[in-house]
């Protein structure tokens, strides 16, 4: 006598067999270390290692001294036309190897399985025995077909692999590439502590002047005070007799007596009179007053109408010590020959080097700790790097700022 099951658990049975049909994928996954999807699986092996298995974490190790291999096979799952493949590799975002392949829509059958490449190749070997690059490249190998059972959709399959060129740590230092990021931290370094100093230079120059209500109060200018020059020549008639007097005014509240302006022989401040040509103290000023005085139609021809120069830059090109060249241009800006509203600021140069220290931060993450850097990174803290030195910048030019003196 035959036996039937009872309705119920029938319906259960049916119930579970659908459910187990929607939950098994149709495609199932590549093998092991392999690429891609059930209809086209590939293995792509650089230096025998699988490039399934590498990560930033897990990178291959390529040494530049010998050739990198690559070996690629494919499984072939269903019938399909192969249109186009591609291998990239980027260092610090820029790419080193951008090899395209067209296959133009060639046949492959079910169940082709075939090693396409087995090559290897150098990677921009040694200079002078050192590495040309080290650290991490970032790569990919893609390829496009369409299934013949689904004309007209294309199907991308890629797998991404890393690379570690060269030694990783300090030793990574000793490349072409690592001695030139060092070279940039030291340049960018150095300019933004030369910047910072003239910054510097520029604020204590700011707080002598500011207060003053014409040049005379301050004395000798500051290298660093900006001269401006009218623009109407005509306007500047300059007696030498009134020179000599402006200039003195200045050189009696700046000049420190520590040089006799004569001989230059140096004085204490308990001297009366230059131990070498006896000149005295107030003889001094009046020699000090009549030697600038000599400089001012040269003076005029260093700075041009309509042009600007600092203090300093003016003192060397009338070859003047800087305390006599700060005492001519404030007895010209008291004249009204020149006006100052504005101290020299490396504006420019900070936020370059500020810049500059930003992207080479990345350059140190590369080479050392192995970082992959995109160049959304890149462009993102090179901008962020530029935006924080101009606003430290001009918070620096504010603390400069100085009174309008001249043109009165």
């Amino acid at each position: 006598m035959r036996k039937t099951l009872p309705p119920l658990i029938s319906l259960l049975l049916v119930t579970c067999m659908l459910w187990s049909a929607l939950i098994v994928p149709l495609e199932a996954a590549p093998p092991p270390g392999w690429s891609g999807d059930d209809n086209l699986a590939f293995l792509l092996e650089l230096n025998g290692t699988s490039a399934y298995y590498s990560n930033s974490s897990h990178p291959i190790p390529v040494d530049l001294s010998t050739n990198l291999t690559m070996e690629l096979s494919i499984d072939v799952g269903a019938a399909l036309k192969l249109w186009s493949g591609l291998f990239v590799m980027k260092y610090l975002a820029i790419p080193i190897v951008n090899q395209p392949f067209e296959f133009l829509g060639l046949s492959l059958p079910a169940g082709l399985e075939e090693v396409l490449i087995n090559t290897s190749f150098p990677l921009l070997g040694e200079l002078g025995g050192l590495n040309l690059i080290t650290g991490t490249v970032e790569g990919v190998f893609s390829f496009v077909y369409e299934l013949d059972s689904d004309p007209g959709t294309n199907v991308t399959v890629s797998q991404n692999f890393v690379l570690q060129l060269g030694p990783v740590g300090p030793a990574a230092l000793l490349s072409v590439a690592g001695l030139i990021t060092v070279g940039f931290t030291i340049t960018s370094v150095f300019g933004l502590l030369l910047s910072l100093d003239e910054f510097q230079q520029g604020i204590m120059a700011a707080r002598k002047m500011r207060g003053a209500k014409k040049a005379s109060d301050v004395g000798i200018f500051p290298r660093a005070v900006v001269l401006r020059r009218h623009p109407k020549k005509d306007t500047e008639k300059v007696s030498k007799e009134e020179l000599v007097r402006r200039v003195g005014e200045a050189a009696r509240g700046g000049w420190d007596g520590k040089r006799c302006p004569k001989c230059g022989k140096k004085w204490t401040p308990e001297t009366t009179s230059c131990p070498k040509c006896k000149l005295d103290r107030q003889s001094a000023v009046a020699y000090f007053s009549q030697d600038i005085a000599e400089y001012a139609p040269k003076a005029l021809n260093v700075v041009k109408p309509k042009s600007k120069i600092p203090v300093g830059r003016f003192s060397r090109r009338l070859r003047l010590k800087p305390e006599k060249g700060g005492a001519l241009a404030a007895a010209l800006t008291d004249m009204g020959v020149f006006q100052t509203r504005s101290v020299k600021t490396p504006l420019m140069k900070v936020a370059l080097s500020g810049m500059t220290l930003s992207g080479v931060y990345l350059s140190w993450t590369q080479v050392i700790g192995g970082a992959i850097p995109s160049w959304l990174d890149i462009l993102l803290f090179t901008c962020a790097g530029l935006v924080i030195s101009v606003l430290v910048a001009y918070f620096m030019k504010w603390l400069a700022r100085i009174p309008k003196l001249g043109y009165d």
